[in-house]
């Protein structure tokens, strides 16, 4: 898929969501009282913060996808990269009691040495790791079904972008996080006025929206690559 493609893609992820949002707050004229209207604004805080949720899981599902269909090595790709595709490698690792595909050999009685054996095979492993090719496993974008700004913080990370890139809009996260897990959980039982919600949904987008672009300008600019490739003009 050309970038063309992937834009387009994932700008067709954006517009039905908004859509979506957009039909159900059409729906607050057809309603007359105000405390009606605020209990509705609920319904659509819940089926924002899914949308926030689902958007971001979908991109970073679609920037792992793109960089495994380029079958890089894994020599080629920065440390975040790296790291990211050694995933099942790593928790091998930590595994110490388990056989698995990537340490093979016997592992000594004795604890200590039990442990050495095992770093001893990992560097072994490395080598071949570094000759396979990419292939970051879905299971990596993890959103935690509630997906804070550590954990937004977590996935930027691990793939490679600046883990405080979101920060100034953290405490927007949150208040849309609190208010959706309030509303599931029965605490917030007052409704939410126009002014509140339409602060939460345009923050909420404002969010999207830069998440999209990072993401898009990453894939074209090749910055998964060791050597980051330079930006035509």
């Amino acid at each position: 898929m050309n970038n063309l493609d992937i834009r387009a893609q994932i700008e067709e992820e954006i517009t039905w969501r908004y859509n979506e949002i957009r039909f159900l707050k059409n729906q607050l004229p057809n309603i007359p009282k105000e405390s009606d209207k605020e209990k509705y604004r609920k319904s659509l805080i819940v089926m924002l913060y899914s949308h926030y949720e689902g958007f971001c899981k979908t991109l970073f599902l679609i920037y792992i996808h793109e960089i495994n269909k380029k079958e890089i090595s894994s020599s080629k790709v920065n440390k975040y990269i790296a790291t990211a595709s050694f995933d099942e490698a790593f928790k091998a690792y930590d595994n110490r009691d388990k056989k698995n595909k990537f340490f093979k050999n016997s592992l000594p009685g004795d604890q200590k040495l039990h442990k050495y054996s095992r770093q001893v095979d990992f560097l072994s492993a490395v080598d071949n790791l570094w000759n396979k090719k990419v292939v970051i496993p879905e299971k990596l974008i993890d959103t935690e079904s509630n997906l804070k700004p550590i954990v937004l913080r977590k996935l930027l990370f691990r793939l490679g972008f600046p883990h405080d890139s979101f920060s100034s809009y953290e405490g927007k996260i949150d208040l849309l996080l609190n208010k959706r897990n309030n509303i599931a959980h029965g605490a917030e039982k007052e409704g939410i006025n126009e002014k509140d919600y339409n602060n939460i949904e345009n923050a909420t987008f404002n969010i999207i929206d830069e998440l999209k672009k990072m993401v898009i300008k990453a894939l074209e600019n090749e910055v998964y690559l060791k050597e980051i490739k330079t930006q035509s003009h």
